[in-house]
């Protein structure tokens, strides 16, 4: 239960350590005792593994605070949709069709994939429980996976109340879902596989959106959460019908504002939106390739910067876009800073200075992270005592030799990707050596969504099909369509 890592750089993305050019990080019973350079062990009869560093940077395991993981085995068939294309290919048309068999495929995969690309912690944004059994295929394929997961059990009741019904910011309407029923569920899942905080999974809710529910049933779903303890995620102004909704002044309106909650994307808050955020703690995910992608905003990391403990990274739908997290964090920080440059084009100056650093990209998609997912105790970043959660980034490849060794931040945000990632610890566990994952059977995950991805696109009559014609009427969208 000893590693000792030598000879590494590191980005600890630790206020105090900073970034180390050469250092040692020993691992006793998963958790990062020491860092510093030379830590004194007998080679010969070191009780563990040492492993060497040289030409990697150590960088914290990533946190990815807003994935569908369910919908891995769908991987790029958005590649060129929108969200009206989404919700009528995937929200209302694939996801009824999904099986316990796909829901598990789905989450083990993906969660692997995670793996893979240096990401330890995930945010399950679980929205699409069919059945009892589709929950607990769910939670299980996260569990097996050996991933570091906040499992949020989505509360809508897919079949029942869907964008095509959409009753969004109304108060009249009862769902013919009740939610004394899904409670019941909830409870139970609760209870069967989140008995402990000190296990690699904890438990969420994920409420139904306020542009389908009406006020009254979110804020019940809200209260469920925080009786049974668990932190909340939330889709919230995401689509431009501001003349229906503002979800962060109902949220306000309501009192559910508070510490526990995640909010994704946020696009679309009004000024006044923003300023309620203040001193709230509630935090938000950015999903940049999906907003820019899918018609639902720019980036707000200025927004979620200034009026929250600061922003996340969410990879969202790999439906549509890619879970390479490095590549991300890269796109996130480029389009954050030319938004920042915007004013000087436009008073036809040259930009002078700098608003955004790798060292900002990094912590987005590390500390802040695991602060939205409430585990920045445990994780987040190179700190000794927290536990071992680490990502050796190879950059001896022919695309990374001659990197800037004063400077590991900067060196793997702006020049590695997901194929640099080496070697990923999970609580001290290697989960991927030497680029491979370790831990499962590769070819039988592979054989595992493949099976689903054939039975989903068998379903529709292929991938050309999967949004079905004519296309289903979205109230939200009806002036739009």
């Amino acid at each position: 239960m000893r590693t000792l890592i030598r000879n590494v750089a590191a980005a600890t993305v630790d206020p105090e350590l900073g970034d180390l050019a050469r250092t040692d990080i020993l691992i006793e019973d998963g958790v990062i005792r020491e860092i510093r350079p030379d830590i004194a062990v007998d080679d010969g009869s070191f009780d563990g593994e040492i492993v060497d560093g040289r030409d990697k940077i150590a960088i914290p395991g990533m946190v990815d605070t807003h994935r569908h993981t369910w919908q891995t085995a769908l991987r790029g068939i958005l590649a060129d949709g929108n969200i009206p294309d989404y919700l009528r290919g995937i929200r209302l048309h694939m996801a009824p069709l999904y099986r316990a068999e796909d829901m598990y495929a789905g989450n083990y995969v993906g969660a692997l994939d995670a793996l893979n690309s240096g990401i330890t912690t995930i945010v399950d944004y679980c929205h699409n429980i069919l059945d009892p059994d589709g929950a607990h295929a769910a939670v299980t394929g996260l569990r097996d996976a050996g991933i570091r997961a906040l499992y949020a059990h989505g509360l809508t009741p897919i079949t029942t109340n869907t964008w095509s019904q959409s009753r969004g910011g109304s108060a009249r309407g009862a769902d013919p879902a009740a939610l004394a029923t899904r409670a019941v569920l909830a409870r139970h899942i609760r209870e069967q596989y989140f008995s402990s905080d000190d296990q690699l999974l904890r438990f969420g809710i994920a409420p139904q959106e306020l542009a389908i529910a009406p006020v009254a049933d979110v804020a019940a779903e809200f209260r469920l959460a925080r009786d049974l303890g668990a932190r909340i995620t939330f889709h919230a102004n995401q689509v431009m019908v501001r003349q229906l909704f503002q979800d962060v002044e109902v949220l306000h309106a309501h009192g559910l504002l508070a510490d526990d909650l995640l909010l994704v994307h946020c696009t679309f808050n009004t000024p006044h939106e923003w300023d309620l955020l203040d001193d709230s703690g509630v935090t938000v995910s950015v999903c940049a390739e999906t907003e820019m992608q899918m018609g639902m905003g720019y980036p707000a990391i200025a927004e979620a910067t200034a009026h929250t403990p600061g922003p996340s990274l969410g990879i969202d739908c790999v439906s549509g876009n890619g879970g390479d997290m490095v590549s991300h964090s890269r796109l996130v920080l480029q389009a954050s800073r030319y938004r920042a440059d915007e004013p000087e084009y436009a008073a036809m100056r040259a930009p002078q200075t700098m608003s955004w650093t790798t060292k900002d990209a990094l912590r987005w998609a590390t500390l802040n992270g695991a602060r939205a997912a409430g585990v920045d105790h445990l994780v987040g970043s190179l700190t000794v005592g927290k536990r071992a959660d680490i990502v050796l980034v190879d950059m001896s490849g022919i695309s990374q030799v001659g990197w800037n060794r004063a400077d590991p931040t900067g060196a793997v945000v702006s020049q590695a990707h997901a194929g640099c990632i080496d070697t990923v610890f999970v609580d001290g566990r290697v989960v991927k050596r030497r680029g491979v994952l370790t831990h499962v059977e590769v070819d039988a995950a592979r054989a595992t969504l493949e099976r689903s991805h054939e039975y989903l696109y068998d379903r529709t009559g292929g991938a050309g099909d999967f949004i079905p014609q004519p296309p289903i009427d979205i109230p939200l969208y009806r002036e739009r369509a």
